[in-house]
């Protein structure tokens, strides 16, 4: 069991999985709207092996496509959301709440889960404006260990990222493209919501004072089971150059591309998360 635990976890005892799955929120991709944040640099994983979901293609079985089709949610623009996630870590699991509010001219993306006395929160502020989506501020806290705490700020008119919150304060160039690990999701819904996500894509992701440049590809589009019922999805694969690790994401079409699965492979370890419940706009998410 020892080889499957999270990476920088080794120092808790095997008494402390329970902490070790929360903590390994610092590390979610979902998400995200999750956000699918970009994987932090460090700190532990905390999704978990599930049982191959049957798929099938969309165009595979005409009867079965037209009988998952909703209501029409998808537009060209954004949309509100609230969701609740199932993420677990070998046979431990809790939940995470996750929104999309706007705020003004920004959007505010956030992310919340409990487990025991411990909470975990995660938020990034994104201004839409003339310049596109770009990311003026991220937090990350944790209340079991504040050693991974984070704040970033992203100052665009002197093209400087910087966290002094941070065990280990930075600063480093900020670039157009640039996003923290929850923002960086929100832009690859935009794209695909707005139909400018044609085969790739690669996002520069900002995390504890280093750049990491992601790509991001599409692999088709499926018909998932999921607890909120049968839906139309498209299927993304996320990677880096030299590295093992893998991630993929299911896109529901029907409801401004929210995402509604998500696994990660890591060396020989592969983690996952699930959409139990959703509303878009205020309205329900079903198949």
């Amino acid at each position: 069991m020892s080889k499957s635990y999270p990476k920088m976890a080794f120092f808790f005892s095997k008494n402390n999985l329970l902490v070790l799955l929360f903590c390994s929120l610092a590390s979610q991709v979902f998400a995200s709207g999750g956000g699918m944040s970009a994987i932090p640099n460090t700190g532990p994983k905390m999704l978990v092996p599930v049982p191959p979901t049957k798929t099938s293609p969309i165009n595979a079985e005409p009867t079965k496509v037209e009988s998952v089709k909703t209501p029409a949610a998808q537009t060209s623009k954004i949309l509100p959301y609230e969701a609740e996630y199932k993420i677990s870590s070998n046979s431990l699991t809790t939940t995470a709440t996750r929104s999309l509010s706007k705020q003004g001219n920004n959007w505010q993306l956030s992310q919340r889960a409990k487990l025991m006395f411990i909470k975990v929160s995660e938020e990034s502020i994104i201004e839409d404006g003339a310049m596109g989506l770009r990311p003026l501020r991220y937090e990350y806290s944790n209340s079991f260990s504040s050693k991974h705490d984070q704040k970033i700020n992203f100052d665009w008119p002197r093209a400087l990222a910087s966290d002094k919150k941070y065990r280990k304060p930075w600063s480093a160039p900020l670039t157009a493209g640039t996003f923290d690990q929850l923002s960086a999701q929100l832009q690859m819904r935009q794209a695909l919501i707005s139909g400018r996500f044609d085969t790739t894509m690669v996002q520069t992701v900002v995390n504890r004072g280093k750049h990491k440049t992601y790509r991001v590809e599409k692999m088709g589009e499926e018909v998932i089971d999921s607890p909120v019922g049968k839906l139309n999805t498209v299927k993304l694969r996320r990677s880096r150059e030299d590295s093992d690790s893998e991630t993929i994401v299911w896109l529901a079409k029907d409801w401004n591309y929210l995402i509604v699965r998500l696994e990660q492979t890591d060396e020989d370890d592969t983690y996952s998360l699930e959409l139990l419940s959703a509303t878009l706009n205020a309205k329900k998410v079903k198949g």
